[in-house]
């Protein structure tokens, strides 16, 4: 198996408190949340206007025998939290022609959106879907999102490291714990693996329904090799 130095991270704050106009104003957002996602797969990913709230950090493209995929940080500059982050990326040749996108109708949510973004938070999200083996480099590029006042549910990110399929190459498994009162739907895992600043190797799991109080395992398979990196893994 190979060896790697572990991060776990988890996020905010949990929810409190019994049936309020705070939790149905909350299942009324995710229900609109649903509805715009559905749209995005129905018709595809434009962003015309780009985000005044999130920078762009970094951006790479990986290419290896099992795939491609991009690679994206990105910082939110409010003291808010942000609420499905529309990412588009193209990734281009070298020179300069597009190859590969994520802008196209029929895409999962986590391919196109960061679903949660908390308040001066930096993360790095992935594409590991990407059909670009003759790409070079990758652009990304951040739309408007809505703002949210109140905390997020906490998930817990705990027992992570690498394993070795036969069939699949490596990855990072372990698990997500969702502590608070709200069922996560289509709950994206994202694993980056970094040598020092460069990222070297990145994966994704969804979880399709994670119920209050529950955790599950997650397994997210490798674009690249992480042998020798430090093992990010995070869930919005």
């Amino acid at each position: 198996m190979r060896r790697a130095a572990l991060v776990a991270l988890a996020l905010a704050p949990a929810l409190a408190g019994c049936q309020s106009t705070q939790e149905r104003s909350a299942e009324l957002e995710r229900a609109a949340h649903r509805a715009r996602k559905s749209t995005v797969a129905a018709s595809g990913l434009r962003i015309t206007r780009p985000s005044t709230q999130v920078r762009v950090l970094a951006q790479t493209f990986l290419h290896g025998s099992e795939g491609a995929a991009g690679v994206v940080t990105v910082r939110n500059d409010l003291a808010l939290g942000l609420r499905a982050v529309p990412i588009a990326i193209e990734a281009k040749n070298a020179s300069g022609a597009v190859v590969a996108s994520n802008t196209g109708p029929g895409l999962a949510a986590s391919l196109t959106i960061i679903s949660y973004l908390a308040p001066h938070a930096t993360f790095t999200w992935v594409d590991d879907q990407l059909q670009g083996a003759s790409a070079s480099s990758l652009s990304a590029k951040v739309g408007e999102a809505a703002t949210v006042t109140g905390p997020a549910p906490t998930l817990a990110v705990s027992g992570v490291h690498t394993f070795e399929d036969p069939a699949n190459g490596p990855g990072a498994e372990g698990q997500v714990a969702n502590r608070s009162s709200i069922e996560q739907h289509e709950l994206a895992v994202y694993a980056v693996a970094r040598r020092g600043s460069a990222v070297v190797a990145a994966g994704r799991a969804v979880i399709p329904v994670l119920a209050p109080g529950q955790s599950a395992h997650f397994q997210a398979y490798f674009v690249g090799s992480p042998q020798g990196a430090t093992i990010e893994v995070q869930a919005p």
